[in-house]
């Protein structure tokens, strides 16, 4: 894996050798208003890794069913970097209240505020084609799993891990030693690589890296507005409050980020399942990355005779870093590529051309959804190439004639992971002098997540328009073999539109 990252960052500066910029700037965000940028920082956002990020949606297909929604990696990363400031302003303005000298900021071109800026910055470059999308189907990658198993990365998503391995690379150490030596900056690259994944090597600074990773941090305070007013929906975090709840503590030999009050974390959990039911998890969105997973697939499957050629690359989707090479233009806007069956999909997305929902699975149309087999359904989650098998077991028993009509890539199960509210090392501390106690104690977290995979967790069969009706029989005569799961078709047919 490391070889392969290597080999893309090599590429991706293969031809790159523009001037030093010429000093800070500002940049005006639509959302955070101006943001103020070193001049060290505007080098790194002038460079490949971040440009590249202007060509990879946010959300991924999500603007083929909520049109708005076109914004990238670019102003995310931008933004989380400027947030990931304003956290470490507020600290240090509570800091300096309760006198609490610990705590103190320091210039955006040395220190910890640099190095916790440019890991905001820096902690989106592992991700390439359509985003979260692309992450969905490699993390099941064989190379990927190595590290997933590796202790230092098992609470780590898979673009964080691609994030660091990238900031890790020989060829973007050397160019950043040059940036930092014409920019007169001085920042710890290995600080900055660790703080993408959530950790930092002084262990009374881990909060700083909190402000990168954790349940409430810049990240998930960016996208969590910007994907809401990208699709229209009227979600907030008062980040005000937030500002005013945020501090840190001592706990267990570690200084660590908490909330003064659970207030602020309840409003971005409410925000982050709103999204997931209303936005990530639409059966439109869900049957498109159903589709570009097959596509994906499919090109794997074929290798080279399939192959998506960018700039002298050759990319066949068979291991996790062969995602980075592709942004989503050059993969939606060049022409039709590979045979049939990749083009026949290229042109539907070009053309919004989905397949048809023909069978629900959830909580209205399943009639033992309270029992044990749902766990069936949840497991076929965490386990892709099982879906595949069901998809292909579903083809196969259709009739010769829709067979020989129907592709077995046009025959699709969505089984969507619930979404996940990890607590970790997220604390609540009423005040200066109380025990710092986990967010459990103040917010079920697991009830929440309980409560969203047994009255808003979806999953569908999808097939061509043409031959909804018979994968539709078939499909639920499977399931309730494979999974054990009774579907009343006719409020399966009620919630798909079939008669």
């Amino acid at each position: 894996m490391e070889n392969r990252v290597e080999s893309f960052v090599s590429w991706l500066f293969s031809d790159f050798t523009p001037p030093p910029p010429r000093g800070p700037k500002v940049i005006n965000d639509a959302l955070l208003g101006n943001q103020y940028f070193a001049r060290h920082e505007v080098a790194v956002i002038n460079s490949p890794l971040l440009q590249r990020l202007k060509q990879i949606k946010q959300t991924g297909l999500v603007y083929q069913v909520f049109p708005s929604a076109r914004h990238s990696r670019f102003e995310h990363s931008l933004g989380a970097a400027t947030l990931a400031e304003r956290c470490l302003t507020a600290i240090g303005d509570r800091a300096s209240l309760e006198g609490d000298k610990t705590v103190a900021t320091s210039r955006r071109d040395k220190g910890d505020l640099a190095e916790l800026r440019m890991a905001a910055l820096l902690h989106d470059v592992g991700h390439g084609l359509c985003s979260h999308l692309s992450e969905q189907i490699y993390e099941a990658f064989t190379d990927i799993k190595v590290f997933e198993r590796d202790p230092d990365f098992v609470q780590n998503s898979p673009g964080e891990i691609l994030s660091y391995l990238i900031v890790q690379t020989k060829t973007f150490r050397k160019w950043f030693d040059r940036i930092q030596t014409e920019c007169s900056s001085r920042l710890d690259v290995d600080t900055v690589a660790g703080m993408i994944l959530g950790k930092h090597p002084d262990p009374d600074k881990l909060f700083l890296a909190q402000i990168v990773s954790s349940p409430y941090d810049a990240d998930k305070l960016d996208y969590i507005a910007r994907d809401s007013l990208n699709c229209g929906l009227a979600l907030t975090v008062d980040l005000p409050r937030f500002y005013s709840m945020i501090s840190t503590t001592r706990y267990k030999g570690y200084r660590l980020l908490v909330l003064r009050n659970y207030v602020p974390l309840e409003q971005i959990l409410f925000s982050k399942m709103t999204l997931f039911g209303s936005v990530y998890h639409h059966h439109k969105v869900k049957c498109l990355d159903q589709m570009l997973r097959a596509m994906l697939t499919h090109i794997a499957e074929q290798g080279s005779s399939c192959a998506f050629r960018v700039r002298g690359q050759e990319v066949t989707f068979r291991h996790a870093a062969d995602f980075l090479y592709v942004t989503d233009e050059e993969f939606f806007g060049g022409p039709a590529f590979g045979d049939e069956v990749v083009k026949g999909f290229h042109h539907r997305f070009r053309r919004r051309e989905l397949l048809a929902r023909c069978v629900e699975i959830s909580r209205r149309t399943v009639r033992n959804w309270d029992s044990a087999e749902r766990k069936n359904l949840i497991d076929l989650s965490a386990q892709p190439p099982r879906a595949v098998e069901l998809e292909r077991a579903i083809h196969s028993q259709l009739s010769s004639a829709v067979r020989a009509a129907v592709s077995e890539t046009e025959v699709l199960v969505s089984v969507p992971k619930p979404p996940k509210l990890k607590g970790g090392f997220a604390f609540i501390q009423t005040d200066q002098d109380a025990t710092p106690e986990p967010i459990e104690q103040y917010f079920p977290l697991e009830q929440w997540t309980d409560s969203y995979s047994h009255s808003k967790w979806k999953s569908f069969v999808y097939a061509p328009v043409s031959a909804k009706e018979q994968v539709r029989d078939v499909a639920i005569e499977l399931i309730h073999d494979q999974l054990g799961l009774d579907i009343d078709a006719a409020k399966s047919n009620q919630s798909c539109h079939m008669t």
